[in-house]
């Protein structure tokens, strides 16, 4: 008996003590932030908190995302892309996800914010649960989709602002969880929407940043580029881009126009910054609490910035309004890449990527420039949280996870050897294989870049290289034939158009259009291009 009472001892303190020496994880998500927003990505917007997480971790600069708010939760929360027919995480909810897993084991979860996936987080592995279910709300007013632990919450009429209140949850979820189980390592999935459209915040965080856009996008984009040169981001192959045609120069605006630009993008920075806020309250928590050296702390963005201009409504920032920041500051926030959220250009799917963990990661001052991918985060947190992903869940059988646990790239600076990656978004599609991408948007032929020589896409090479492009056009081809992939195609799209502020009269211009002559044809074309098929540009027009 006493034999056996030594043994179940032993076997307690011993899980007791595995679970304590395993990490906390906090995971932190930005909605369709640009790639140089935050300060330690070149931007000006103030962001000490999360250029503190840089310093004293690890960064990426080639940190692949699914280029759309849904795909790249897709595959953040279940490991599986979007284009993944099963399971498809996108209309099936019988696929485990990051909380169901962590959760078995042995941590406490939390999720915090914007959810746009399967099922609802409080009934889908998270003990606790504040935020809302779809892909965006009224920073404001909120929606009638806000819950908390499961039951309905009425969003307050007054003193509400979505980032503020993603943040209180969070500081109130790490506090309750630590008191109450000390013992137990926590999981807590932090996303905020901003920033998110519409474009809203408060009035004292906008006079902050009124008047430092007055300067123009031209020039905040070549600030941009030198300061990511001076800090080793922009190294050798990383070329400015030219303005691109569809962004009228700053100097050609009226002064009303660049008065109310301005306004457009102070507001967006403010966004950023209340972000910036919110980490630093996390930060400060997790140190008051003693527990910030053994916390993996994550911040990423689900894709790049929005060119999105097709509405305008209301007075601008103001609660219950619908404005976004326009293709030209979108094109400013993901200096110096190519194209915007959507592509699956550098522009819609490169964003930063950083990992801090005092007890288990050794600061670098340099960026890390080695391809990883939103697939690839389950299996790292899988190993770090010391578990297995289930081969059977819901009484269904899945299939591997398709990406790998860069764990060991974290602590040990190890690199993974490179891989094909493919990329699918409607009628955006990508291959990176070796220093080479290939890419398609807005309804025009692939493209080919070689990334060591030109990382942000200014020289198309297609026809000088024409022995590479087959290749990728094969791994394209191959990649179109798997019984794995159903790819969603859509007729191509209109390159995003700046749109006047103002008419003629004064008043309120409309937004951008975006849709192309001939849907029916253009969506032959990508059908085309999505099997491996080169369709020039003059053969398009046919």
């Amino acid at each position: 008996m006493k034999i056996l009472l030594l043994l179940s001892l032993f076997l307690v303190a011993t899980t007791v003590s595995a679970a304590e020496s395993r990490p906390n994880i906090v995971l932190i998500i930005t909605d369709d932030m640009g790639f140089s927003d935050v300060g330690c990505y070149g931007g000006e917007i103030d962001t000490p908190n999360i250029d503190s997480l840089s310093r004293r971790g690890v960064k990426f600069s080639q940190f692949y995302n699914c280029g759309k708010c849904e795909p790249s939760r897709a595959a953040l929360i279940t490991g599986h892309q979007f284009w993944t027919h099963d399971p498809n995480v996108a209309i099936r909810k019988d696929s485990p996800n990051f909380g169901e897993i962590i959760q078995a084991a042995g941590y406490r979860t939390m999720m915090i914010g914007k959810w746009h996936a399967a099922g609802v987080p409080f009934q889908r592995g998270f003990h606790r649960h504040f935020g809302f279910m779809t892909g965006g709300c009224d920073f404001f007013l909120g929606n009638d989709t806000f819950t908390l632990d499961g039951k309905p919450w009425p969003v307050p009429k007054d003193d509400f602002y979505a980032t503020y209140e993603f943040t209180n949850y969070a500081d109130q979820f790490i506090r309750d969880e630590h008191a109450e189980h000390p013992d137990q390592p926590f999981f807590m999935y932090l996303a905020y929407n901003a920033p998110h459209s519409p474009i809203q915040a408060p009035a004292d965080q906008v006079a902050k940043y009124r008047g430092k856009y007055l300067k123009g996008w031209d020039v905040i984009r070549k600030e941009r580029f030198a300061r990511q040169q001076a800090i080793g981001l922009a190294g050798d192959g990383w070329n400015f881009p030219d303005r691109p045609e569809n962004v009228p120069p700053w100097d050609s605006l009226d002064e009303k126009s660049r008065d109310f630009e301005d306004l457009r993008m102070a507001t967006y920075a403010a966004m950023v910054d209340c972000v910036d806020q919110g980490v630093g309250r996390v930060m400060r928590t997790l140190k008051e609490l003693d527990i910030d050296d053994n916390t993996l702390v994550i911040f990423m963005n689900d894709n790049g910035a929005s060119p999105n201009d097709r509405v305008r409504r209301g007075n601008f920032g103001t609660a219950g309004t619908t404005w976004n920041v326009g293709v030209a500051w979108a094109h400013a926030s993901n200096t110096p890449m190519k194209f915007y959220k959507r592509t699956q250009h550098s522009g819609g799917v490169t964003t930063p990527f950083i990992a801090c963990w005092p007890d288990g990661i050794k600061p670098q001052a340099e960026f890390n420039d080695q391809p990883l991918h939103i697939t690839d985060i389950l299996p790292t947190l899988i190993e770090i949280a010391e578990t297995t992903y289930p081969q059977n869940f819901g009484g269904k059988r899945h299939p591997p996870l398709p990406g790998r646990s860069f764990a060991d790239v974290l602590t040990d600076g190890e690199t993974l050897p490179p891989i094909p990656l493919h990329f699918s978004l409607f009628n955006n599609m990508a291959v990176v294989d070796s220093g080479w991408r290939m890419v398609t948007a807005y309804d025009q032929p692939w493209q080919l870049y070689d990334l060591t020589n030109d990382r942000t896409e200014t020289r198309d090479v297609a026809d000088s290289n024409p022995k590479r492009l087959r290749e990728m056009l094969e791994l394209q081809k191959q990649f179109s034939e798997r019984p794995d992939v159903r790819l969603r195609l859509k007729s191509g799209e209109r390159e995003p158009e700046y749109a006047p502020i103002y008419k003629s009269d004064g008043k309120i211009g409309p937004g951008a259009r975006e849709s192309v002559p001939d849907e029916k044809a253009s969506l032959k074309r990508v059908k085309q291009r999505a099997t491996g098929i080169q369709v020039k540009e003059l053969e398009s027009k046919q």
